[in-house]
């Protein structure tokens, strides 16, 4: 009988110092399509795309390794760069309504005149006209709130930045332990069949000399299609589980992974009330929140500012041609003059904006109080997550380790005929359920721990920061 490799399924391949995580990207490298960076592996998979599918060797990809990878080539990343740079344009729209305008204006028109005496000739005349205007405004104070709203807007979008980065940091984190706990119940499954096998095999032994029925031979051969059906179903759902990370890095669809299982992810995990604490006060979402119910409280000063009168510079030449020449040629002349404008009324659409800038304050503020809740519902569950993994993993050691136990004595009392058949196969049932679910729950643990970062916002802080580019 072959022996029992339950503990080998939860021991982590340690990852070698060469295989350490190279530095993160530059921003600016994020909006390149494709760009990747330079890691010992990225050349490997090149080599192995080229080479017949017989040669082909996967490199070792670390979590860290995945990480870069996605940081370097992930779609929604290089979007969230470019929505920086676009709210970066916003102050300067904001102090465009300050700046010079200049507009000048080229016509020309002719008209004729006809007398019914025959003796007295139609008159043409021509005339030509150019306009150069310079408007300068000097004084108009909607552009103060307006640049504050824009700044505000560029903070808002950088925080997204942040938010969208640790969400994809994430992601990677939660697919690549999918992969990992494919594998380990595609390990669990094929050992399961192996007994399922020997089973059957010692069942026809019996039942060849007669000490057993046909009916044992029969159930044992159930069981081993039922094994051998979980095995085929498993490890479709790993080429799934591993087709998603695949497309998660950007990696081409035949690109073969091969991933290294990370240390052991511990932390001490605090009180509900200190992680609420540190998810109110870091989470992006809420400061872009924030950011949000201060932009439209800046919006309505804008709205308000436009009642204030404007100063405006205005000045320019012009020019007039008439022809013919009799009819007085042509003319040059300049002016220049200071004006302001006062809007008593313009129709009530201010006082319509202000209204809905009110409704627009109320609204952010009230999307602020259901995120507020949202974050709080957020980190309970992933809080209680981890204690209910924390426990059920204590629970299901000590269930494998009953089960190997009682596995191994009763096929033990079925070779000497003490013991059923069917108690033989539900044992060995038992056995792979408990497997089975300690292979998951070991990396549902690890991905939980990640999860409790993640929902706190302080999940890989440095690399996020490192991505940005500027401190928290």
């Amino acid at each position: 009988m072959p022996r029992l490799l339950t503990s080998s399924l939860l021991l982590p391949v340690w990852c070698a110092s060469a295989f350490a995580a190279p530095n993160p990207p530059a921003p600016a490298d994020l909006l390149k399509p494709g760009a990747l960076p330079v890691v010992a592996f990225a050349a490997e998979w090149t080599e192995q795309k080229q080479a017949p599918a017989t040669s082909q060797k996967a490199a070792l990809m670390t979590l860290e390794h995945a990480y870069d990878l996605a940081a370097a080539s992930d779609q929604t990343l290089r979007i969230a760069f470019l929505n920086v740079r676009r709210a970066e344009l916003l102050p300067w729209k904001a102090l465009t309504k300050v700046t010079p305008r200049l507009s000048g204006d080229v016509g020309y028109s002719r008209s004729s005149t006809s007398f019914s005496n025959a003796d007295r000739a139609g008159q043409h005349q021509g005339v030509t006209t150019a306009d150069l205007s310079l408007q300068q405004p000097l004084l108009d104070m909607s552009v103060f709130p307006a640049r504050r709203r824009g700044r505000m807007a560029v903070e808002s979008s950088r925080l997204g930045r942040q938010f969208t980065i640790r969400e994809t940091l994430f992601g990677v984190a939660a697919a690549y332990f999918e992969v990992l706990k494919g594998e380990r119940v595609v390990e669990v499954n094929r050992q399961s069949l192996a007994l399922a096998q020997e089973q059957e095999s010692l069942a026809q032994k019996r039942a060849d000399v007669g000490e057993v029925t046909r009916s044992d031979v029969l159930r044992a051969r159930v069981s081993v299609e039922t094994a051998r059906r979980a095995l085929i179903t498993s490890e479709n759902d790993l080429e799934f589980q591993r087709n998603t990370l695949r497309n998660i890095l950007n990696l081409s669809p035949d690109a073969q992974l091969r991933l290294a299982e990370p240390l052991p992810y511990r932390r001490d995990v605090p009180e509900f009330g200190a992680l609420l604490a540190k998810a109110y006060e870091h989470r992006e979402d809420l400061r872009e929140q924030t950011l949000a119910v201060q932009q439209a409280e800046q919006g309505r000063q804008e709205v308000r500012a436009q009642y204030a009168p404007k100063i405006v510079a205005e000045g320019g030449p012009s020019y007039s041609d008439k022809s013919p020449a009799s009819a007085g040629g042509a003319q040059r002349n300049w002016q220049a003059g200071v004006s302001v404008q006062i809007p008593f009324f313009t129709g009530g659409q201010r006082e319509i904006d202000i209204v809905s800038a009110g409704y627009d304050i109320e609204q952010a503020s009230v999307q602020k109080e259901l995120l507020l809740k949202s974050i709080e519902s957020e980190v309970k569950k992933a809080w209680l997550n981890v204690q209910t993994l924390e426990g059920s993993l204590r629970a299901v050691r000590a269930q494998v380790q009953a089960a190997e136990q009682g596995y191994k004595d009763l096929q033990n009392q079925y070779s000497a005929g003490t013991a059923k058949s069917v108690d033989v196969l539900s044992a060995l049932k038992d056995l792979s359920a408990a497997r089975s679910d300690l292979a998951t729950l070991a990396l549902d643990y690890q991905v939980a721990l990640r999860a409790l970062e993640q929902v706190t916002g302080t999940f890989q802080d440095p690399r996020v920061l490192q991505l940005t580019g500027k401190p928290r």
